[in-house]
Protein backbone atom coordinates (compact mmCIF):
# COMPACT_ATOMS: atom_id res chain seq x y z
CA UNK A 1 0.00 0.00 0.00
CA UNK A 2 1.07 3.21 -0.89
CA UNK A 3 0.44 6.86 1.83
CA UNK A 4 -1.75 8.94 0.32
CA UNK A 5 -0.21 12.47 -0.53
CA UNK A 6 -0.79 14.83 2.30
CA UNK A 7 -2.88 17.56 1.67
CA UNK A 8 -1.60 20.89 1.57
CA UNK A 9 -2.80 23.39 5.04
CA UNK A 10 -5.28 25.61 4.31
CA UNK A 11 -3.81 29.05 5.10
CA UNK A 12 -4.48 30.48 8.46
CA UNK A 13 -6.88 33.65 8.56
CA UNK A 14 -5.83 36.80 10.70
CA UNK A 15 -7.49 37.30 13.70
CA UNK A 16 -9.97 39.81 13.30
CA UNK A 17 -9.70 43.13 15.39
CA UNK A 18 -11.77 42.81 18.85
CA UNK A 19 -14.67 44.74 19.35
CA UNK A 20 -15.31 46.59 22.32
CA UNK A 21 -16.65 45.16 25.48
CA UNK A 22 -19.94 45.85 26.11
CA UNK A 23 -21.90 45.15 29.63
CA UNK A 24 -25.14 43.19 30.21
CA UNK A 25 -26.70 46.53 29.18
CA UNK A 26 -25.35 46.94 25.53
CA UNK A 27 -23.59 49.86 26.38
CA UNK A 28 -19.98 50.66 25.73
CA UNK A 29 -17.54 50.26 29.30
CA UNK A 30 -15.20 52.94 27.81
CA UNK A 31 -17.83 55.64 28.00
CA UNK A 32 -18.38 54.77 31.15
CA UNK A 33 -15.90 56.48 34.32
CA UNK A 34 -14.67 53.96 36.36
CA UNK A 35 -15.69 53.85 39.95
CA UNK A 36 -12.76 53.59 42.99
CA UNK A 37 -14.54 53.85 46.19
CA UNK A 38 -12.14 53.01 48.48
CA UNK A 39 -13.75 50.58 50.55
CA UNK A 40 -15.15 51.10 54.04
CA UNK A 41 -13.66 50.71 57.30
CA UNK A 42 -15.85 47.67 57.64
CA UNK A 43 -15.13 46.00 54.36
CA UNK A 44 -11.33 46.34 54.98
CA UNK A 45 -11.68 44.55 58.77
CA UNK A 46 -13.72 41.79 57.11
CA UNK A 47 -11.33 41.64 54.23
CA UNK A 48 -8.35 41.27 57.24
CA UNK A 49 -10.13 38.75 58.84
CA UNK A 50 -11.02 36.27 55.71
CA UNK A 51 -7.24 36.91 54.47
CA UNK A 52 -5.94 35.92 58.32
CA UNK A 53 -8.29 33.11 57.98
CA UNK A 54 -7.05 31.15 54.21
CA UNK A 55 -3.47 32.41 56.15
CA UNK A 56 -4.27 30.01 58.49
CA UNK A 57 -5.86 27.33 56.61
CA UNK A 58 -2.91 27.21 54.64
CA UNK A 59 -0.43 27.73 57.76
CA UNK A 60 -2.16 24.66 58.87
CA UNK A 61 -2.44 22.70 55.74
CA UNK A 62 1.40 23.07 55.18
CA UNK A 63 2.07 21.82 58.80
CA UNK A 64 0.78 19.01 57.98
CA UNK A 65 2.78 18.02 55.31
CA UNK A 66 5.90 18.86 57.12
CA UNK A 67 4.71 16.30 59.18
CA UNK A 68 4.34 13.55 56.65
CA UNK A 69 7.73 14.42 55.27
CA UNK A 70 9.31 14.39 58.82
CA UNK A 71 7.73 10.70 59.59
CA UNK A 72 8.97 9.33 56.44
CA UNK A 73 12.29 10.34 56.59
CA UNK A 74 14.04 11.79 60.32
CA UNK A 75 13.16 15.63 59.29
CA UNK A 76 14.29 18.04 62.36
CA UNK A 77 14.36 21.25 60.24
CA UNK A 78 12.66 22.44 57.28
CA UNK A 79 12.13 25.51 55.04
CA UNK A 80 9.59 26.03 53.02
CA UNK A 81 7.68 29.24 51.68
CA UNK A 82 4.42 30.32 51.76
CA UNK A 83 2.19 32.57 49.88
CA UNK A 84 -1.10 34.17 51.66
CA UNK A 85 0.86 36.10 53.35
CA UNK A 86 2.44 38.17 50.47
CA UNK A 87 5.45 39.48 52.80
CA UNK A 88 2.97 40.33 55.80
CA UNK A 89 5.34 39.49 58.76
CA UNK A 90 2.59 39.71 61.22
CA UNK A 91 0.76 37.43 59.00
CA UNK A 92 3.56 35.12 58.25
CA UNK A 93 3.49 34.43 62.19
CA UNK A 94 0.06 33.27 62.63
CA UNK A 95 1.07 30.92 59.77
CA UNK A 96 3.33 29.41 61.50
CA UNK A 97 1.24 29.30 64.51
CA UNK A 98 -0.96 27.52 62.74
CA UNK A 99 1.62 25.14 61.40
CA UNK A 100 2.50 24.58 65.26
CA UNK A 101 -0.86 23.95 66.52
CA UNK A 102 -1.71 20.43 68.11
CA UNK A 103 -3.32 18.28 65.61
CA UNK A 104 -6.89 16.72 66.18
CA UNK A 105 -6.86 13.66 65.00
CA UNK A 106 -10.72 13.56 65.43
CA UNK A 107 -11.34 16.64 62.96
CA UNK A 108 -12.16 16.30 59.50
CA UNK A 109 -9.87 18.09 57.96
CA UNK A 110 -6.29 17.39 59.49
CA UNK A 111 -4.49 21.23 60.56
CA UNK A 112 -1.00 21.77 62.10
CA UNK A 113 0.98 19.09 64.00
CA UNK A 114 4.66 20.10 63.11
CA UNK A 115 5.47 21.67 66.56
CA UNK A 116 7.91 19.42 66.92
CA UNK A 117 10.12 20.32 63.49
CA UNK A 118 12.30 23.34 63.66
CA UNK A 119 11.23 25.64 60.58
CA UNK A 120 12.03 28.38 58.74
CA UNK A 121 9.35 29.84 56.41
CA UNK A 122 9.31 32.67 53.71
CA UNK A 123 6.53 35.12 51.89
CA UNK A 124 7.09 37.39 49.33
CA UNK A 125 5.56 40.11 48.42
CA UNK A 126 5.50 42.71 45.64
CA UNK A 127 7.21 44.67 47.82
CA UNK A 128 8.85 42.93 50.27
CA UNK A 129 10.15 39.48 51.78
CA UNK A 130 9.38 38.12 55.15
CA UNK A 131 10.99 35.14 57.00
CA UNK A 132 10.02 34.02 60.42
CA UNK A 133 12.30 30.74 61.84
CA UNK A 134 11.14 28.40 64.63
CA UNK A 135 13.12 26.46 66.75
CA UNK A 136 10.83 23.65 69.16
CA UNK A 137 12.54 23.74 72.97
CA UNK A 138 13.38 20.01 72.62
CA UNK A 139 15.93 21.27 69.77
CA UNK A 140 17.47 24.87 71.01
CA UNK A 141 20.36 22.92 72.63
CA UNK A 142 21.59 21.78 69.24
CA UNK A 143 22.19 26.17 68.01
CA UNK A 144 25.40 27.80 67.67
CA UNK A 145 24.72 31.30 68.01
Amino acid sequence: KEAAPKKEAAPKKEAAPKKEAKDKKGKDQKDEPKEAAAPSAEDLEKMKKDKLKKVIKEGGKRGVEIEGAADMGGLQFFCTSVDLPEGDLDLLVESMKAMNAKSDPTEEERKGGSGHIGKMIFSAGAERLAVVAYVPEAKQGELSC
